[in-house]
């Protein structure tokens, strides 16, 4: 179900219900809706931070104080193909 929405919220990465096994797309929003003010975007980064060992970097933060959710945007590393005379490691 992630994959229809690009999101995943923190709480399901922080409990282990996220997978993103073969999810297909580069961008993901990591979302936090439980809190209020600083708490939604702590959770939001903390989710954030749990996916960076994956592969995945933060690309932008969000608050959005009238809804109360805070989205920390996070951006799959594109695989490295070495470049021609490049020694491999």
């Amino acid at each position: 179900m992630i994959a229809a929405s690009r999101f995943v919220t923190a709480h399901a990465l922080f409990e282990g219900r996220a997978d993103l096994e073969g999810y297909p797309f580069q961008l993901l929003g990591v979302v936090s809706q439980r809190g209020t003010g600083t708490e939604n975007l702590s959770a939001a980064l903390a989710g954030a931070e749990m996916l960076i060992p994956y592969g995945w970097e933060l690309v932008n933060v969000s608050e959005f104080t009238g809804s109360n959710h805070a989205c920390a945007v996070m951006r799959r590393k594109a695989a490295r193909f070495p470049v021609a005379g490049e020694p491999t490691p």
